[in-house]
């Protein structure tokens, strides 16, 4: 089938002309190298339409799948200051010098894609459809989306500018939970934006633009792409550890513009002087935990900032007490005892305010003191009047005298077992009988720990009913998550019963051997023993080398990598044959000129004349 008709910035049948009647496009320009021409078919079926965007790691191609019949998005690993692509060849060419560093940010291309395409189906998240590799490069393939706008295009659009608290959180809520499954995985963005965000016709944000940290970082060997007012200063050259907290300044910040209508100073003036502020007419009108939160996930530098997306979550919904991450739900259970226990603050029975106890108090809550206390205080809150009963004496009378009357009791029934029935009763030495009553019998429900990490349930209140044993193995899993438990999820077991719980040591380290001067088929049986993918580039061979003998490895010899790293070796290929005039002369064993015979063929083979 003919794609000419189609346009290659919509992917929309534009007839015969060639500007496109949809789009405006015009279909006769020219995409000139680096960039893949268009048309250009990549991955045996995807057509490569016009470039999209481009930064520091690569290129963005509308693309159309001609399997599907669909429209998609193609990202090609493009990183610009070590490439170049002749016109006549969709190949790229690694600058020299550059190849050990090119191959290396390859694999960390390669790995957050496929990262990426293991979390399809999080609801922020634009699913990725293929990955392969090609061109000396690679290519991720994903969905495309018609009518989906940029979250800066949508604003500017949006009447006032900005956007109420109400709207907006209906918006953005979703975007954290996504957010935070991706810090789990060990994804950080480090570009969100208003540029980055998109909103799709279902009026819900997707997180877009994703690219390898060196892309986002100064000084990280790319051409940097930043965001002036959404990039925090662990990202411009501040020494200091990147993480989720600077994912969480750029929401914040992007946040920040939605609700206030302009984006925040950059994040370098704020080192300097910081001067930011939340104009009072949006400050009257914005939850005062909304303004909470933004202060807390806007601090410049990153030790003072909220530390994860969940306790920002928390802080956006106005939760008191740290529902900051699911492996401390317990800690809510514990506030909501609080306030079940002690009155409500003096002039404020606000829901959310946080309650204060002394240590003895707290102390008694933890344990879980005379809850008949709390029945009284709550009956007496319901009615000025002390509850009493039909004969006038109070509830809290009648039950001391029901306690002295079982006291006694049990007096009477001792000493008439001591003086009477002692000898009526004998006991078995050889048998213990244990008898423990149900209220001491507790039966707790094993929950669910894969992908967890492991030190964040380890010392968690809310796991405190197990023990747990653990197993190290090596797994695609970052170090410290838990890949299996050995008592499946639901299971009802006793308190204190022990977990074995399996936990990823990361990917399996290898050592790269030194191979140069091996032949091609020793070093790529070694590697391939070992774990690397290996791959061939033959380079000209003047006569002086061996042929089939590697030359360099795009791994240096010693360093230490995951297995399954791509290694590209350099072959010496087989040197060309030179024909001379010498040569054809010893062949021949003749110093002679041609005779005439053979002069005769040779013209007629060129068309001259004897």
């Amino acid at each position: 089938m003919s794609y000419e008709n189609l346009c290659m910035n919509c992917m929309k049948e534009k007839g015969s002309s060639e500007q496109c009647p949809h789009c405006h496009f015009h279909n006769d320009s020219l995409q000139l190298p680096p960039f893949l021409p268009m048309r250009t078919i990549v991955g045996g079926h995807y057509l490569v339409g016009a470039v999209t965007e481009s930064n520091g790691d690569g290129t963005t191609y509308m693309g159309y799948d001609t399997q599907t019949k669909t429209p998609v998005t193609i990202r090609e690993f493009l990183p610009d200051t070590m490439v170049r692509r002749s016109s006549d060849s969709a190949a790229l060419l690694v600058r020299e010098g550059s190849q050990e560093t090119y191959y290396s940010l390859l694999s960390s291309f390669l790995e957050l894609w496929g990262k990426l395409r293991k979390m399809n189906g999080l609801s922020a998240l634009i699913s990725v459809v293929d990955i392969f590799e090609e061109n000396n490069t690679a290519y991720a393939v994903s969905e495309y989306v018609e009518g989906a706008q940029s979250l800066r295009d949508y604003l500017l659009a949006a009447k006032e500018g900005y956007l109420p608290w109400k709207e907006a959180r209906v918006l953005f809520m979703p975007v954290l939970s996504t957010l935070a499954t991706l810090h789990q995985n060990g994804i950080i963005h480090r570009g969100i934006s208003p540029s980055t965000l998109y909103i799709y016709p279902d009026h819900k944000v997707r997180i877009s633009d994703f690219s390898i940290p060196e892309c986002r970082m100064v000084n990280g060997g790319l051409t940097t792409e930043v965001f002036p007012g959404y990039t925090p200063v662990e990202q411009l050259g501040v020494q200091a550890a990147s993480g989720a907290w600077t994912d969480i300044y750029s929401f914040a910040a992007v946040l920040y513009r939605v609700l206030i209508g302009r984006a925040p100073i950059d994040a370098m003036v704020r080192l300097e002087n910081d001067e930011m502020m939340i104009p009072a007419k949006f400050a009257d009108a914005l939850p005062n935990h909304v303004v909470g939160a933004l202060v807390n996930a806007l601090q410049v530098l990153p030790e003072d900032r909220t530390r994860n997306m969940d306790r920002f979550r928390a802080e956006l919904s106005a939760s008191q007490v740290a529902e900051f991450a699911s492996e401390y739900e317990e800690e809510e259970k514990a506030r909501k005892r609080q306030k079940m226990y002690a009155p409500h603050p003096i002039g404020n029975k606000d829901d959310t305010q946080e309650l204060k106890f002394n240590p003895l108090q707290q102390q008694a809550l933890n344990d879980g003191y005379v809850r008949t206390h709390l029945h009284e205080e709550e009956e007496d809150d319901e009615d000025d009047r002390p509850r009493r009963d039909h004969t006038g004496g109070t509830a809290k009378t009648i039950l001391t005298t029901i306690m002295v009357v079982l006291l006694i009791a049990a007096l009477l029934f001792g000493i008439l077992y001591v003086t009477v029935l002692k000898d009526h009763f004998t006991v078995d030495t050889d048998e213990t009988t244990t008898v423990t009553l149900s209220a001491d019998v507790k039966v707790v429900e094993v929950p669910d720990l894969v992908g967890k990490y492991y030190a964040a349930i380890e010392h968690s209140p809310r796991y405190s009913s197990f023990t747990f044993t653990e197993v190290e193995q090596y797994s695609d899993e970052a170090s410290g998550k838990i890949i299996a438990q050995n008592i499946d999820a639901g299971t009802r077991v006793s308190e204190g019963t022990n977990i074995e719980l399996t936990i990823s040591k990361g990917p399996e380290q290898i050592t790269m051997p030194e191979v140069t001067g091996s032949t091609y088929e020793d070093a790529s049986a070694r590697l391939t023993a070992l774990g690397f993918k290996v791959t061939r580039s033959d380079i000209t061979n003047d006569g002086s080398e061996i042929s089939g003998t590697v030359k360099s490895a795009s791994l240096s010899a010693g360093t230490r990598h995951k297995k399954g790293t791509l290694v590209v070796l350099q072959v010496w290929e087989e040197p060309a044959t030179v024909t001379t005039e010498s040569t054809t002369k010893a062949t021949t064993g003749s110093d002679t000129a041609d005779t005439s015979e053979d002069a005769n063929f040779f013209n007629s083979l060129v068309g001259g004349d004897n």
